[in-house]
């Protein structure tokens, strides 16, 4: 067998990838399962909490989204090939032939083009600063004095794997633009439909049309075909699908187990991914921007606090609830 078996059920060869094969979903979940230093370290610490906290970093030296991006997949290729400890690694010439090889795939796949020299030096020196950051917090000794220069003070804690995956998942599209998932009705699915050549699907062969919206336009819908019983999706452009693709196929499979505690306040749901209930029973997903009154009134003439998802505001009068988005916990059963 030439293949591994992927948490999304795909087959995936590590050593002749395919473009269309790499999943940001698998990514992040196998990231948040795998430990740094092969387990050596006084605690668990994911690779996925690694590569959050040096995107992080990055983000804070006001790096360019490219180099950002590339920091926080800068390990993604442990998820197809799991990692060799650096003294081994140096004396495997095909793994590091296989590793550059995949590596280098999955960051013109998400970045659109091979990265540069420059790039790559950043994302390394940031890469390196952490480690030392990781030793002096894991590990019984100092690796050396380069965690000094981190402006992202990382406590390095043991995070559930799972909360880790969705925080990495939230963080990678945010590197985009703002985005919203909901039912469509009226005009807006009449124009999806004609959008996404949906006749004859709909209306006849299947259920409720689930749109996304990137900025304020339509770049994807979904739907359960009740002839086959399985969702199908339609995207505007491959970029779409290549980025949102997880997150409209959580909102679309999310069961009311996979929506946790409602948040403690409105301030509390603040850049996090959040389903939010309007008091007509409509359903919004995406992630929350806190609007403090001040801003509101001065966007909008109106005095008070909000939230908004995508393009859409909401008052406090307009919410029935608005409560934590586990996007993994609906993708893996």
């Amino acid at each position: 067998m030439s293949y591994i078996t992927t948490v999304t059920g795909k087959h995936f060869d590590p050593m002749t990838p395919e473009k269309q094969d790499i999943d940001i979903f698998d990514i992040a979940h196998a990231l948040s399962l795998i430990c740094r230093g092969n387990g050596h370290t006084k605690a668990f610490y994911s690779v996925a909490q690694h590569s959050l906290a040096c995107a992080r970093e990055a983000h804070l030296r006001d790096e360019t989204v490219t180099v950002t991006l590339g920091c926080l997949l800068h390990d993604a290729s442990e998820a197809y090939l799991s990692d060799v400890t650096r003294p081994v690694k140096k004396d495997l010439p095909q793994y590091l032939q296989a590793e550059e090889k995949l590596q280098n795939e999955i960051w013109r796949g998400f970045t659109g083009r091979a990265l540069t020299g420059d790039e790559k030096r950043l994302i390394f020196e940031i890469d390196d600063c952490m480690l030392s950051m990781e030793f002096h917090r894991l590990m019984p000794e100092d690796l050396n004095d380069s965690y000094q220069k981190l402006l992202n003070p990382v406590s390095c804690e043991t995070r559930p794997p799972r909360e880790t995956a969705d925080e990495f998942l939230l963080f990678f599209v945010n590197l985009f633009d703002s985005f919203s998932v909901h039912k469509a009705d009226g005009e807006e699915l009449t124009a999806a439909v004609e959008l996404f050549h949906l006749l004859p699907d709909l209306p006849a062969n299947a259920g409720e049309l689930w749109v996304l919206e990137r900025g304020d336009e339509l770049a994807g819908c979904g739907f359960f075909n009740e002839k086959t019983g399985v969702p199908e999706f339609r995207y505007s452009d491959e970029e779409n699908r290549r980025i949102y693709h997880t997150f409209l196929k959580s909102a679309l499979m999310t069961a009311p187990e996979a929506l946790t505690n409602e948040f403690t306040g409105l301030s509390d749901c603040d850049g996090k991914a959040a389903a939010l209930l309007t008091v007509q029973n409509e359903l919004f997903y995406g992630t929350a921007n806190y609007l403090v009154p001040e801003y509101c009134y001065h966007e909008f003439g109106v005095e008070k606090e909000a939230v908004q998802i995508g393009m859409y505001v909401f008052y406090p009068e307009d919410i029935r609830s608005i409560r934590k988005w586990q996007i993994s916990n609906s993708l893996i059963k």
